[in-house]
C-alpha cells in the first residue's frame, strides 16, 4: 500500500531555514500502527520496502505530495496493474495519521547525521565489572591493568559502546579515534600442499578473497568437494559470539564500567 497523505505537515510544507518540523506525536504513533496493519506486509513495518512493495521513504509520490491531495486521490483507485489495491475505506484521519508518520520517518532519515547523542552512561558500573569478570568472561582475554588500562580516558562512552556492539568498528572505521578491529585470518590450501594465507576480505559458497601481506588481493574459486580447504581464524570471534548473548543491561553496565577505567 502506498500512502502519503500528509496529516499535519508535508515535506513540501516543512519550515525552511533549518527549523525542525514538529509532528503530532499522537498522530505519528497512530499512523505507525495503522500502517503496520494495512501496509506492513508489502512495504515492511518501517516502510522501507517489503514483500513486493517499494521503499516509501524514497518514494517520489510521497516526497512530492502536497497536503495529501495527490495521495488521497491515488488511494481511492490504487494501481491494480502493479498489484497495488485501492483503500477507499480508510478514514481521512487514518490516512492523515499514516502520512504524518511517513513524513516524520522521511525527516529522520534525511537528517540522521544531525542527531545529537545524549549521555548514554545509564548502566551500573559495579554490575558491569561483575559481568566483565564473570558471565561475560572479558577478563580471560583483557586486563584492566594491561590492554584496557586508561581506556575510559582515551575514548568517550559512545565510542566504547559502539565497539561492544560492532567489534570490528562501524562504517568508515572503528569510531572516533579508535582503530578498526582486526580482520579474520584465512588460509586456503590444496591437496598438493600449496597454501596461501592472508586477511579475509570476502567468502561465499563459490569463492574466497583474501589480502596478502604485500597488499595484493587473491581470489580462489571453491568447489563442492571442499577444494580448496578454507580455514578461518577470527581474533574477534569471542566478541562476535557475545552479540547473540548480550542483554541490553549487559551492554549498558559494561559501558558504565569501561568509562571508569581512567
Amino acid at each position: 500500500m502506498i500512502v502519503v497523505l500528509c496529516g499535519s505537515l508535508s515535506l513540501a510544507a516543512q519550515p525552511q531555514g533549518g527549523r525542525v518540523p514538529q509532528f503530532d506525536q499522537a498522530a505519528v504513533e497512530r499512523g505507525k500502527s495503522t500502517f503496520f496493519v494495512n501496509c506492513g506486509f508489502c512495504h515492511g513495518a518501517n516502510a522501507r520496502g517489503g514483500d513486493g512493495g517499494p521503499d516509501l521513504i524514497r518514494s517520489v509520490l510521497v516526497l512530492d505530495d502536497e497536503e495529501g491531495k495527490q495521495i488521497g486521490a491515488f488511494l481511492k483507485v490504487g494501481r491494480p496493474d502493479k498489484g497495488m489495491q485501492a483503500f477507499p475505506n480508510l478514514t481521512e484521519q487514518q490516512v492523515g495519521d499514516i502520512a504524518t508518520w511517513l513524513h516524520s520517518e522521511i525527516y529522520l532519515a534525511a537528517n540522521r547525521r544531525t542527531y545529537q547523542i545524549q549521555n548514554i552512561v545509564v548502566g551500573d558500573a559495579r554490575a558491569g565489572e561483575a559481568f566483565f569478570n564473570g558471565a561475560g568472561k572479558c577478563n580471560t582475554c583483557h586486563s584492566v591493568a594491561g590492554d584496557l588500562k586508561g581506556i575510559g580516558a582515551k575514548y568517550d562512552a559512545v565510542t566504547l559502546q559502539g565497539r561492544i556492539v560492532m567489534p570490528r568498528g562501524g562504517r568508515g572505521g572503528g569510531g572516533e579515534g579508535l582503530p578498526p578491529g582486526p580482520l579474520p585470518k584465512v588460509t586456503v590450501s590444496y591437496p598438493s600442499g600449496e597454501s596461501t594465507s592472508g586477511e579475509l576480505i570476502r567468502i561465499t559458497d563459490f569463492d574466497v578473497t583474501l589480502r596478502l601481506a604485500s597488499g595484493a588481493f587473491r581470489t580462489f574459486n571453491r568447489r563442492d568437494d571442499d577444494v580448496p580447504k578454507v580455514e578461518i581464524k577470527d581474533p574477534l570471534q569471542a566478541h562476535v559470539d557475545m552479540l547473540a548473548k548480550y542483554k541490553d543491561a549487559d551492554i549498558h553496565n559494561l559501558t558504565a564500567y569501561l568509562v571508569t577505567l581512567k
